[in-house]
């Protein structure tokens, strides 16, 4: 699956049912949408800057175009990027449903009809060891009630599989890599890991192109 990269406030346009890229993301969420077992899904990446946020929009926003309902939630508790390239605020998000006692729902955005984002919220000092918080993976996944479709924007594959959370914790991984940026080399390597871990990979997509 080949999808144009994009970034910063770009991001948005994958959003417009005329975006040029949108029939690729219809392909990948009609696919997506298709695996009944599929709910929860981690976005990873091999390096930085290969495009994780921007394919979790744009599928999101395919999977909401179709008429279903779909959730990104930013789990790149390092450097978040969702509430950043939607220009959205960053005050509530995925550490307050961590810590409060309201649905994660509450605590998002809705930026397009059908289309939930949940940016991290506040950081706190040790933002890695948040994402094995004993309720990440139960409040993530709260969200499947009433999505189709649930998009972990997470950390590279390193830091997915670090975490024991991220790694098991959801129904399968996608991992982005960037057809220029992204040596072919660190790619295969990238998946092998995550094979090796044992981790559901669905697919990889390539960006870029």
């Amino acid at each position: 699956m080949s999808l144009e990269a994009v970034s910063g406030s770009v991001v948005r346009s994958l959003l417009d049912p005329g975006s040029p890229v949108r029939p690729h993301y219809e392909d990948l969420a009609a696919r997506l949408l298709s695996l009944e077992e599929i709910h929860s899904v981690v976005v990873t990446s091999s390096e930085p800057g290969a495009g994780r946020t921007s394919v979790c929009v744009g599928l999101a926003g395919a999977v909401a175009g179709m008429g279903r309902r779909a959730a990104v939630v930013d789990c790149n508790l390092e450097d978040p990027q969702l509430h950043r390239v939607l220009g959205e605020p960053n005050f509530v998000g995925l550490t307050s449903g961590l810590e409060g006692d309201k649905p994660l729902e509450q605590y998002g955005h809705e930026v397009a009809p059908g289309l939930l984002v949940v940016p991290t919220g506040l950081l706190p000092p040790d933002p890695a060891s948040r994402l094995e918080h004993e309720r990440l993976v139960e409040t993530v996944r709260s969200l499947e009630g009433g999505r189709d479709l649930v998009l972990i924007d997470g950390p590279v594959a390193g830091g997915v599989l670090s975490s024991p959370n991220l790694s098991g914790g959801f129904d399968g991984v996608l991992l982005v890599v960037h057809a220029s940026r992204t040596p072919k080399s660190l790619a295969r390597e990238t998946t092998d890991d995550l094979l090796e871990a044992g981790t559901n990979l669905l697919g990889v997509v390539l960006n870029g192109c």
